[in-house]
């Protein structure tokens, strides 16, 4: 009877847990099951059987280990195993997220699920649609000194990637770094559920990502009018690309020569294999790489195009076909196709240093954490109050006590030394912090003039005198040049912290101890956070981006632009600005050469061939200087703090040398590179002006609030990416 007893106890405990975990929701993350601290991840929650109606949410947790609640989704009623889909930042490399959704009785309900561990933001990620093998070998070239190399997501055709992710948009491809896009995969791309994940990566490539499309004889039947495909191919200015016919390629000279191939093409493989030849090829908008014939335009093969403020490189051949998979020349075309626009690596001790310590991004964080009047207190004060504060714990007043017998004495000298070094402290304190609300802001806007997008990201940071809650938001600002705020205003609001394993970074193996430790939560969209607690005498910073579409016109209407190059590459022509505001500092960048423009007043009007001509872009950028019989370039300073400094590089940190320069990796500021866009048909003009991003705060301190907190130190840096005309002859 015992031992039956025990038997129904025992199968009651394995039927309990099982509708535990029949009950647990089933919860995925990232793109292909892989994501990336600090980067926005999509996280797709199925939920099992019947769950009550209501918003729905999912907790991830910050760099400082508190949990951040998503804006909600709503569940619809009845419906079978239900799938939400959020969006997070993941400011922790191990752990999980919390589900918070409707219980029993109204009450919400959180249930904690683990999650894989998220990869380091340093890591390259490099999404494959299509069945591309000699994808991982091309990693295995890619790899670093220290042995890292790209980690590879594959997945056969876009409609895998949709199901993963529950209807993809381009936030969700934050984490990744490179895409390859093979036309092959997309031949069943026509219904919604795989279109929206190419308008997805479209999206992605728009806001500068760099993109590999390759599409040889199966271009012509994917490249539909007004697909994203089209609008990869090669074409005219503001125009999609079109495939005039297909023809036979009968050499392979230029794609061995391009993919520096040890060995060449069989030519069994030639045998059948036809190119697309487009429409327009003499009058392509961008580069052409490779090439088939006497000219260019004769039989384009590898071209690198500019959408929005990325990169397309289009391949006219089907290297995914079985006769290239025993060439070895495909894994070093695939490595000249990825690494197209890889910054120069660091070397040597120099290299190793840099590895795993702050990036650029991390230089930014810490060059806009700095306040009026807010300082650290010197260690030598430190270390000089905590050895008095030792001698007069023990010697003096051990002397005082013992001294004519009079132990009691210590009731009241402990009390007193104590209150007065914690005095001393308290004075210290205030004498190095300042007691009242500051800020300090930094950002950039991009203007394409060919397609009318624009694009702000944005910083900020907040010191705090006293305890406090923050609701902070962001938007553009729509009265800066009358287009900024226009249809489509996507923003979204995060915490900001460096990468790494610093103290406090998002790959540290503890969070930082925060001392105003609290959850906090995002408003009814991503714009906003509501309830973010500040400790006193301490800071926060934030990050904002957001993106928006004009009209082509306005865009144009903005800064006008009639730029031709010349046979020398030279710049010919004229600007001339319509914008309501003065540009500062301003500079007009293409290909390796800079025009200094000077003050740009709303009206003025430069012409690049009437000034002193132009000097070497990496020499102004690194502020290269004559040396005896050599240049020298300044040596990059990790710990400065110019905020229009760290932009200034970020914003060309390719064509500055890149971590080769500075020592430092790019991060998060990546994608502000418009280095790629100069080698391929447009200038940008450089300024800085009005800031465009918008931040309003609130904070609640006990019975006082203080709101729209002015910023004590501001650095706006403006870009407009602008076409160039034809050559003429």
């Amino acid at each position: 009877m015992h031992g039956a007893g025990r038997v129904l106890m025992i199968g009651a405990a394995l039927v309990g847990i099982a509708a535990a975990r029949a009950d647990t929701p089933e919860v995925r993350v990232g793109i292909g099951g892989v994501h990336r601290t600090g980067a926005w991840t999509p996280v797709v929650v199925t939920l099992p059987g019947f769950q009550p109606a209501g918003p729905w949410h999912v907790w991830a947790e910050d760099p400082d280990g508190q949990w951040v609640r998503s804006p909600a989704a709503t569940l619809a009623p009845g419906a079978d195993a239900p799938r939400l889909r959020f969006r997070v930042r993941f400011g922790r490399p191990a752990g999980g997220v919390q589900v918070e959704g409707p219980g029993e009785g109204g009450d919400a309900r959180r249930t904690f699920v683990p999650v894989p561990p998220a990869l380091a933001p340093d890591e390259p990620v490099l999404l494959v649609i299509g069945e591309l093998d000699a994808v991982d070998r091309a990693a295995r070239l890619m790899a670093r000194e220290e042995g890292a190399r790209p980690r590879v997501i594959r997945v056969a055709a876009p409609r895998d990637l949709a199901a993963g992710a529950a209807g993809i948009t381009a936030r969700d491809l934050d984490g990744i770094d490179r895409i390859v896009v093979c036309a092959a995969a997309l031949a069943g791309a026509g219904d919604d559920l795989s279109s929206g994940v190419l308008e997805a990566v479209d999206g992605w490539v728009r806001d500068g990502g760099s993109l590999v499309f390759i599409a040889g004889a199966s271009a012509a039947r994917v490249a539909m009018p007004g697909s994203a495909a089209a609008r990869w191919l090669p074409g005219p200015l503001a125009a999609e690309g079109r495939v005039e016919r297909l023809v036979p390629l009968r050499r392979s000279a230029a794609l061995e020569t391009f993919g520096r191939a040890g060995r060449p093409l069989d030519k069994a493989a030639l045998a059948g294999l036809e190119v697309p030849l487009l429409e327009a090829a003499d009058r392509l908008d961008g580069v052409v790489v490779a090439f088939e014939g006497r000219s260019a335009a004769d039989l384009p093969l590898v071209v690198r195009t500019v959408r929005g403020f990325g990169t397309v490189t289009w391949l006219g051949i089907d290297v995914d076909r079985p006769a290239f998979r025993s060439w070895p020349g495909t894994d070093t075309l695939l490595v000249e196709l990825l690494e197209q626009h890889a910054s120069p690596a660091a070397g040597g001790r120099a290299g190793e240093a840099a590895r795993g310590a702050i990036d650029l991004a991390g230089q930014l964080r810490a060059a806009i954490d700095r306040f009026p009047g807010v300082t650290p207190v010197p260690f030598e004060l430190i270390a000089g109050l905590g050895l008095l504060y030792v001698a007069c714990l023990y010697p003096l007043d051990w002397w005082l006590t013992s001294r004519g017998g009079r132990p009691a004495l210590a009731w009241l000298s402990l009390p007193v030394i104590v209150a007065l070094f914690s005095g001393l402290a308290w004075g210290a304190g205030r004498r190095w912090k300042a007691a009242e609300w500051q800020s300090s802001l930094a950002g950039i806007v991009d203007v394409d003039a060919v397609s009318g997008l624009m694009r702000g990201r944005s910083w900020a940071g907040t010191w705090s005198p006293a305890n406090a809650l923050l609701d902070v938001a962001a938007s553009s600002a729509a009265d800066v040049g009358g287009a900024v705020g226009g249809a489509g205003t996507d923003v979204a609001v995060s915490w900001s912290a460096a990468a790494g394993r610093g103290l406090g970074g998002t790959d540290a193996p503890a969070p930082h101890p925060a001392l105003g430790a609290r959850d906090y939560a995002y408003a009814d969209g991503l714009a906003g956070l509501t309830g973010v607690p500040i400790a006193a005498d301490s800071s926060r910073l934030f990050e904002a981006a957001w993106a928006a579409r004009t009209e082509e016109r306005d865009a144009q209407a903005m800064i006008q632009a009639a730029l031709v190059r010349d046979a020398q590459a030279a710049l010919r022509g004229s600007i001339e600005s319509r914008l309501p505001f003065a540009l500062e500092d301003c500079v007009l960048v293409h290909a390796g050469w800079l025009y200094d423009v000077g003050r740009l007043e709303p009206g003025g009007r430069f012409e690049p061939a009437a000034g002193r001509g132009p000097r070497s872009l990496a020499g102004a950028l690194t502020r290269r200087v004559a040396a005896k019989d050599r240049d020298v370039a300044e040596r990059w300073d990790a710990t400065a703090a110019d905020v229009a400094r760290i932009l200034e590089i970020a914003g060309l940190y390719r064509a500055a040398g890149g971590s080769a320069y500075t020592g430092l990796e790019a991060g998060r500021l990546a994608r502000l590179d418009l280095s790629p866009v100069l080698d391929t048909g447009r200038a940008v003009l450089v300024g800085r002006g009005p800031a465009g991003t918008d931040w309003r705060g609130r904070a609640a301190a006990g019975q006082d609030s203080t709101s729209d907190l002015a910023p004590a130190a501001q650095t706006a840096v403006w870009r407009f990416v602008l076409p160039l005309e034809p050559r003429q002859p």
